[in-house]
């Protein structure tokens, strides 16, 4: 594997667009102060990691489908959305 540009989604709309409608990405997603996702309106599947607050990984859901929610885990406050496809 390759590096993977992680992208910080700052903004409210950086946050509630994330990855919806696009039909592909070469980069990865951060959202911070952030416990669960969903896939509504995404076109490809992801991998979800839920980080600690020193970033320590403490899960990971791989591929992840559209239309799906990943429900909160504890401790987690932020996610990181890859592409499917990156982390092959």
């Amino acid at each position: 594997m390759e590096n993977i540009k992680i992208v910080k989604a700052e903004s409210f709309w950086q946050r509630f667009r994330g990855f919806m409608l696009k039909k592909d990405a070469d980069y990865a997603l951060l959202f911070e102060n952030c416990s669960c996702i969903h896939t509504f309106f995404m076109l490809f599947n992801i991998d979800v990691l839920f980080l600690d607050k020193n970033g320590k990984t403490l899960k990971i859901k791989e591929n992840v489908k559209p239309w799906r929610i990943a429900m909160p885990v504890k401790d987690a406050v932020s996610i990181i959305e890859i592409p499917s496809k990156l982390t092959l």
